[in-house]
């Protein structure tokens, strides 16, 4: 997670000073398009055609004369966060952040770039935040810690879980006896063919993640170079196996968990059939090309 959207313990929470900022996200709107209404409820189930379709947009609905009265003085000292978090890829996106010492935006478009895993796992969660940018002394009843925030909200868009095509599930001591795995597997999958339509209530793929960890890793709050690393294993696992139907492919069918791959593997264009089954054929260069496709360098950084 990345530092501004840190939180004081909620023990220390309502900051008494700015009590008045808590409701200031209250308004806020989402369209899942443009030209639909806004979304009723922070919390969404919609089907697979609106799913393919979504290009949101964000309505903060912030008023200046508002956010002058809230914050005074202190105004510039905290920042408008926006977040994208698909869970079952376990991943957390930036999508943006806006310094509140400016006009504050009228309209925040989710980029077509970061909404590849949403469409493909049939879940994301659109975080809202105002957090303050450094460590600051802004007096009693402020917080101080960088990345506290003083408002939040969050929109959760997906899927009957039955219809989602990518699932994530615990690995449990049963299931590695049965498929007489090693004691410490730490991700194992199950894997269908890729390249076909599913129908609603089917999945494509299962990624089982060891039973200590799944708590942890579907929770979010893993550090970004962890949840990149088992990101990356999923994947390589998924295209690696002999079920996926990649090899039998003689093309990338429209609207097929492969053509969402092939799109999320290069940031700058779609893969060929013929790319993915090289990269396919050429594991070093599979794992290099998915490391690149998560960021993963970026999140170690940080390490």
């Amino acid at each position: 997670m990345n530092a501004w959207v840190r939180s004081q313990p909620r023990t220390l929470r309502p900051y008494f000073g700015a009590e008045a900022a808590e409701t200031l996200l209250d308004e806020m709107e989402l369209v899942l398009k443009v030209g639909d209404t806004p979304v009723p409820t922070r919390r969404l189930i919609i089907d697979e055609m609106q799913m393919a379709e979504i290009s949101p947009r964000l309505y903060p609905k912030l008023s200046e004369s508002r956010l002058d009265v809230v914050f005074g003085a202190r105004r510039s000292a905290f920042d408008l966060v926006i977040t994208l978090r698909t869970p079952q890829m376990l991943r957390r996106e930036l999508v943006e952040r806006y310094p509140l010492g400016d006009e504050a935006p009228e309209t925040i478009e989710i980029p077509e770039r970061l909404l590849g895993d949403a469409k493909l796992t049939g879940l994301f969660e659109l975080g809202v935040s105002i957090c303050l940018r450094d460590e600051l002394d802004l007096g009693a009843g402020w917080p101080e810690q960088i990345g506290s925030w003083v408002s939040r909200g969050t929109f959760t868009i997906g899927l009957d879980r039955r219809q989602a095509a990518f699932r994530i599930e615990i690995l449990t001591e049963t299931m590695i006896k049965e498929r007489a795995l090693p004691a410490g597997t730490m991700v194992w999958v199950d894997v269908d063919d890729l390249n076909v339509v599913y129908e609603e209530g089917s999945a494509c793929a299962t990624a089982y993640i060891s039973e200590k960890l799944h708590g942890k890793f579907t929770s979010g709050k893993t550090h970004p170079a962890v949840t990149a690393l088992l990101y990356a294993e999923i994947v390589c696992a998924v295209l690696s196996s002999p079920d996926n139907g990649i090899a039998e492919a003689t093309e990338i069918v429209s609207g097929s968990p492969l053509e969402n791959i092939a799109k999320n593997l290069s940031s700058s264009r779609a893969l060929s059939l013929r790319e993915l089954k090289k990269l396919i054929d050429d594991p070093t260069r599979l794992r290099a090309t998915v490391h690149d496709s998560r960021g993963l360098v970026r999140d170690l950084e940080k390490v």
